[in-house]
């Protein structure tokens, strides 16, 4: 009993021995300059600049970012004036303000959410893997 528990939350956080990585901006904090984060951001708060991300940033409801974002995948709830490049999946939920331009291979948004700007589809980056497998398939003549 107690130990089917344990393989649930085993699975669910990964491994014990490595660090979540999340950044978190609260509220009424304001960061000025350029953000390099190495997991996800969450911002609450205000940036003024910059941010790239390799994983997942979320923009929660009274967050505030002026600048450009890049990022794996994003989900914007507060206001960001700048453009953002996301490699995966953008989410724009309801209440959001986006002014800026969009580039992103997946776009979805919400009926209430605002954007002003270009959206631009890119195409999704290969995996290495499939790469690798199709290099070393045997040609048939």
């Amino acid at each position: 009993m107690f130990g089917k528990k344990k393989d649930n939350e085993e699975e669910y956080f990964g491994t014990t021995s490595q660090p979540l990585k999340l950044t978190t901006i609260a509220v009424g904090t304001i960061l000025k300059g350029t953000i390099n984060v190495e997991g996800s951001l969450r911002i609450d708060g205000t940036i003024e600049g910059d941010i790239t991300c390799h994983k997942t940033v979320v923009l929660g409801p009274q967050g505030k970012v002026t600048g450009n974002v890049t990022s794996v995948s994003a989900i914007l709830e507060g206001t960001l004036k700048g453009d953002i490049h996301i490699t995966d999946k953008l989410i724009l939920k309801s209440g959001c303000m986006m002014n800026g331009d969009i580039y992103t291979s997946k776009l979805e948004i919400e009926p209430t959410a605002c954007f002003n700007g270009n959206c631009n589809t890119i195409k999704e980056e290969k995996t290495q893997q499939s790469t690798t497998v199709a290099e070393k398939a045997p040609n048939k003549k």
